[in-house]
């Protein structure tokens, strides 16, 4: 049973983490194309970002999708990258995470019975407002490949109601197969920049041309020799589709919500009966 929608968060992110094979990136069995991560560190980050998520309801709660919910939410992000920075001696196991799942967390407070689509698009609202307190930060992976190659980003992707993740809730999600189909189709459609960060923009097409054809095959992903190989390719590459990876969480986090709203809906009722908004100006300051 879920104790709240901080928990369900952390969850997915522990399950993307432990979800394998992962091409590229770290799993159960293996660090990816990672010299500085693995899974026990994937956990513990996941872990330590608990009350950033209860934050992130409580000023969402009861609140107005407005400019000043998003300075809030912004600052709390900036507190929970500190945390996990801390957490893992330096290495960015989630801040992706820290963005998406933040956003679908507050739209999800704001609205706790609306559609998924409608969270969507919640939180595209609330990621296109500017955040306040922000000072002009050092440009993201994302935001340099934007420039550089025409490419969108986890910004893009979030004002733009997160176009990757609507049309993969309407796959079937019943079986481990079933989800690994889901992440070679993030792969091969997300302009992932972690990607030509790492490489160039001519090793991504390449990337997402494998993982395409393994979508395509017409058999199980599973026990198809395409998925060794480009599992060996990454390692080649030394490339890591972590933006995929954040957007495969977000999937799972939705679902989850979804399937509890359906079949624990008094507990769900009562659940949002008691979320209340609570004074953390103290803590966004950051």
């Amino acid at each position: 049973m879920m104790n709240s929608i901080a928990e369900l968060a952390v969850a997915a992110l522990k399950w993307e983490a432990n979800f394998t094979p992962k091409p590229g990136l770290v799993d159960a069995v293996s660090n990816g194309a990672h010299q500085d991560m693995d899974v026990t560190l994937f956990r513990r980050s996941a872990t330590s970002l608990s009350s950033y998520f209860e934050s992130i309801v409580q000023v969402s709660s009861g609140a107005t999708l407005d400019r000043s919910l998003r300075t809030k939410i912004g600052a709390l992000g900036r507190q929970a990258e500190a945390t996990m920075y801390q957490t893992t001696n330096g290495v960015n196991t989630h801040k992706g995470a820290i963005w998406t799942l933040g956003l679908l967390v507050s739209s999800l407070a704001i609205t706790p019975d609306a559609a998924l689509a409608d969270i969507l698009t919640g939180a595209a609202a609330l990621a296109s407002l500017p955040d306040e307190k922000l000072v002009a930060p050092k440009k993201s992976y994302g935001e340099q490949a934007q420039q550089k190659y025409g490419l969108g980003g986890a910004k893009a992707e979030a004002q733009q109601a997160f176009p990757h993740i609507a049309p993969l809730l309407q796959w079937p999600l019943n079986s481990q197969d079933d989800w690994l189909r889901v992440l070679l189709q993030l792969y091969a459609t997300v302009d992932d920049t972690n990607i030509v960060h790492r490489a160039d923009l001519a090793t991504l097409r390449n990337f997402q041309k494998q993982a395409q054809q393994i979508v395509a095959d017409e058999q199980p992903v599973l026990a198809n020799s395409r998925l060794r190989e480009l599992d060996r390719f990454t390692l080649k590459m030394n490339i890591s589709p972590g933006g995929s990876a954040d957007l495969f969480a977000a999937i799972r986090f939705l679902t989850w919500i979804n399937i509890y709203r359906e079949e624990h809906e008094s507990s769900w009722k009562n659940y949002i009966s008691h979320l209340k908004p609570q004074n953390l100006s103290a803590t966004l300051s950051m």
